[in-house]
C-alpha cells in the first residue's frame, strides 16, 4: 500500500515468495470451494518445525469444515476466543485440537460421551481429559474462519428447493418416456389366450377378426409445457446465485461490455465482490498471523497496513481500453505514474509492474545518454 518505501516492498515480495511455496493460490481455491459448499471456511496457519533454509516460515493448512470450528465472544466485537479441529479415533474417542490467543491444548472425549446428550460440561468431563497443554507464541487463534457472506450459507442452499423441483420435473420426464415406450397393448373384441400374447411378442403382428380393434394404453406428457416449465425454473435459480446466463441471445451489434450486462456476468461480477469483502476480512486475521512468524523468524519488519490484497480476476478483458487509460494518464504530468498503473486495472500486481517499468526506463534513459556521449 505504501509502494514508495523499497524496503517494504521488498520485504512483501519475500512474503510473496512465502506464499508461493506453500502453494497458497491452490489453497484459496480449496477454501473457496468449502465456502461455496458449505456456507464458510476454515485456515490453519502454523510455524514451520522444519526450518528449511530459504523456505517458508511458517505452513497453510486447509481445514474441513465438518469437523473445525470457532468459537467468538458474544460481547462487542465477537473476537475469536479459540479456534477448534476435531477428529473422531478408531475406537469411538474424540481428539479436540484447542487453540487459545496463547495456549494450544488437546482435549480426548471418551466415547461414552459421545452422543447426542453429553456436553462438555458432563460432570464426567474433567480436567483430566486434558492430555496436553502448551504455551505458543502466534499472536492470536491460528484457526481462521473465512466465511462466503454473513449468513453462512452455501453457494446454492438457498435455491436447494428449486433444484428439487427441476429434479423431480426431469425425473418425471423421464417416467413418462419410459412409459410411453412401455404402454400396454389393449385388444378389443379378441379372447387372447397366452399362446396368442406369446406370438403376438415372436411374429410382431396381429391378425384381427371383424369388429376387434388394438390400440396401446398411452397418455402422452407435453413436452413444450414441460419444457418452459423447465426453462422458468433453470432461469430463476441463475438469477437469485448470480451465475451467468448460457444461452442469451446474440446480436451483429454485440459488443464484450453489452454481452456482459445481458447475459448476467455483471450479476457474477457483483456477486464475487461481495465475496471479496468476506475474504478479505478473514485474510487480514491469517496475514496478521504469517507476519508476525515471519518477523519472529525471518527478522523482517513488515506492518499489515503495509500490505494490499489484490484479486487478479478478469484481468485482461477490454485490455485495448485499459492500455489507453494507462497512456492517457502517463501523457498527464499531473498524475504520479504509480497512480496511472494502479488505477488502469492493465496488470496483476501494479507495484511490481512499476518498479519493473521503472528500472527499464531508467536503464533505457541511461543507454541513450551513453549512445550521446559516443557520437
Amino acid at each position: 500500500r505504501n509502494g514508495d518505501d523499497v524496503e517494504v516492498s521488498k520485504q512483501i515480495n519475500e512474503l510473496n515468495d512465502y506464499m508461493f511455496s506453500e502453494d497458497k493460490a491452490a489453497k484459496d481455491k480449496e477454501l473457496a470451494d468449502w465456502f461455496y459448499i458449505c456456507g464458510t471456511a476454515y485456515r490453519l496457519i502454523l510455524p514451520d518445525k522444519k526450518r528449511e533454509k530459504d523456505e517458508s516460515p511458517f505452513e497453510i493448512y486447509t481445514l474441513d469444515p465438518r469437523n473445525s470450528f470457532v468459537v467468538y465472544y458474544s460481547g462487542l466485537g465477537n473476537r475469536p476466543l479459540m479456534g477448534v479441529k476435531y477428529v473422531k479415533l478408531k475406537n469411538g474417542d474424540i481428539l479436540y485440537s484447542i487453540y487459545t490467543e496463547s495456549r494450544y491444548f488437546e482435549v480426548l472425549q471418551p466415547s461414552s460421551l459421545v452422543n447426542a446428550n453429553a456436553t462438555v460440561t458432563d460432570k464426567s468431563f474433567t480436567g483430566r481429559n486434558i492430555i496436553k497443554e502448551e504455551g505458543h507464541i502466534y499472536g492470536n487463534v491460528p484457526i481462521v474462519e473465512y466465511p462466503g457472506n454473513s449468513a453462512r450459507l452455501g453457494a446454492f442452499e438457498i435455491v436447494l428447493p428449486l433444484l428439487d423441483a427441476l429434479n423431480t420435473v426431469s425425473s418425471n420426464r423421464l417416467d413418462g418416456i419410459e412409459q410411453f415406450i412401455q404402454a400396454i397393448l389393449v385388444l378389443k373384441g379378441v379372447d387372447a389366450e397366452k399362446e396368442d400374447i406369446d406370438k403376438l411378442k415372436e411374429n410382431k403382428a396381429l391378425i384381427l377378426p371383424d369388429g376387434a380393434d388394438a390400440s396401446y394404453l398411452t397418455q402422452e406428457l407435453n413436452q413444450m409445457q414441460t419444457q418452459t416449465l423447465v426453462d422458468y425454473l433453470y432461469q430463476t435459480i441463475l438469477v437469485i446465485v448470480g451465475m451467468p446466463n448460457r444461452n442469451g441471445g446474440s446480436s451483429t451489434s454485440d459488443t464484450g461490455s453489452a454481452v456482459i450486462m445481458r447475459d448476467g456476468w455483471s450479476d457474477a461480477e457483483a456477486r464475487a465482490k461481495d465475496t471479496e469483502l468476506m475474504f478479505k476480512m478473514s485474510e487480514k486475521k491469517f496475514l496478521r498471523i504469517a507476519i508476525n512468524i515471519a518477523n519472529t523468524f525471518k527478522n523482517m519488519d513488515l506492518r499489515l497496513s503495509s500490505i494490499e490484497i489484490r484479486f487478479t480476476r478478469r484481468n485482461y478483458e477490454n485490455i485495448q481500453t485499459k492500455s489507453q487509460v494507462l497512456i492517457s494518464m502517463l501523457n498527464n504530468d499531473k498524475i504520479h505514474p504509480r497512480l496511472a498503473f494502479e488505477h488502469c486495472g492493465l496488470f496483476v500486481d501494479p507495484d511490481l509492474a512499476y518498479s519493473q517499468s521503472e528500472q527499464y526506463a531508467k536503464s533505457a534513459e541511461k543507454a541513450r545518454l551513453q549512445e550521446l556521449k559516443d557520437l
